[in-house]
């Protein structure tokens, strides 16, 4: 299985990430995006031997109710057609969003999903997300619970960023 992940290119891939959110979340219809919604988003493709199966929707330095909190990346969403749902293309997707934040230097990740979608409560939990507050009123249709959930991360030090802290009394420790 060949497992690579796209930068979608906005504004042209609008109308495929507003169609996919809608096969996505077709047992949510208040769930998905609005076509304009995903022009503020950072998203990627998840392609899977040459098909979209995926994609994952991000905000840089906000937290999920979109406050400013830097250091923070916000999985605003996150979708996997529903056939191909169960083989382990989720962790892939969580994976790569991991490791996504910590190249880019985040320091914390946040997620938020309905109560009732025990599938990525499950994932998250897997991958070591904590749930941090339940907000009610954050969903309609139907009205359900927010879970939201935090991971801390260590953001990614290369060898030479290394060598600059390991210097004590200006004698390289490394």
């Amino acid at each position: 299985m060949n497992v690579e992940f796209r930068k979608a290119i906005i504004p042209d891939e609008v109308g495929p990430l507003y169609k996919f959110d809608h096969i996505a979340f077709a047992s949510f219809p208040g769930d998905p995006f609005e076509a304009e919604d995903w022009e503020q988003y950072e998203s990627y493709w998840m392609i899977v031997d040459g098909k979209i199966v995926g994609r994952s929707a991000f905000l840089h330095n906000v937290d999920y109710d979109e406050e400013p909190r830097t250091g923070c990346l916000w999985i605003a969403s996150i979708g996997i057609l529903p056939e191909v749902q169960g083989q382990g293309l989720g962790s892939k997707l969580k994976e790569w969003q991991i490791k996504y934040a910590t190249q880019h230097g985040f320091e914390i990740i946040v997620t938020n999903m309905r109560q009732s979608n025990s599938r990525i409560l499950g994932l998250n939990e897997k991958f070591g997300f904590k749930i941090r507050e339940f907000v009610t009123g954050y969903y309609d249709d139907p009205d359900e619970v927010a879970i939201v959930m935090e991971l801390k991360i260590a953001p990614e030090v290369n060898a030479a960023t290394l060598r600059e802290f390991l210097v004590i009394d200006g004698v390289q420790v490394i």
